[in-house]
């Protein structure tokens, strides 16, 4: 029996756009919902469980989660090439405006209404991180034993205000074992 053929891999350009487009997209926050709509569900280039792993690993990883969707997706489409091809192009816009803004904001910082503007761009950047965990969560996280974990995720870091690296170093372990366990 033949097996079916890999879809070729994005072409380096291809790339560079669709990170371009999260990137200029996308404002105070928010980007991993842009990404995962980017690339799985309107160029395939993954799936929703590969996506999660990427996620999984990039949100373990050091350094803001966006840039290492990028570095980490690049890297799985077209190599150290894809890497940095999918990073530049998330931060071409993002490092022109933050500069921009930046020498607005501290020229005229004494402005009315600037400051309640920053707010709410955080409340809107806040809302769009909640959206994509609930629209992930409701595909994904299915057995009792996975919702236990996210309930106890949510107490030890936002409630207990636990540090984040030792409550990871902690669940993470524990979390594979259980998986392992139950099975597929």
């Amino acid at each position: 029996m033949l097996e079916a053929a890999a879809p070729p891999a994005p072409r380096l350009r291809d790339i560079f756009i669709c990170f371009f487009l999260i990137g200029a997209q996308s404002f105070g926050g928010g980007l991993n919902a842009w990404i995962r709509r980017e690339v799985v569900k309107k160029r395939a280039w993954l799936t929703d469980p590969q996506f999660l792993s990427a996620l999984a690993v990039c949100q373990v990883a050091p350094g803001p989660n966006p840039m290492n969707m990028a570095v980490f997706l690049g890297s799985q489409l077209r190599g150290t090439t894809g890497a940095l091809v999918a990073f530049a192009g998330l931060m071409a816009v993002p490092v022109a405006l933050v500069l921009a803004i930046g020498a607005f904001y501290f020229s005229n910082r004494h402005l009315p209404g600037l400051e309640t503007l920053l707010v709410g761009l955080g409340a809107v950047a806040i809302g769009m991180n909640i959206a994509n965990a609930l629209r992930l969560s409701r595909r994904n996280i299915v057995a009792l034993r996975q919702i236990i974990v996210v309930v106890l995720m949510i107490l030890a870091v936002g409630v207990l205000q636990w540090p984040l690296l030792y409550v990871l170093a902690v669940a993470i372990p524990l979390n594979v074992l259980v998986e392992l366990r139950a099975g597929p």
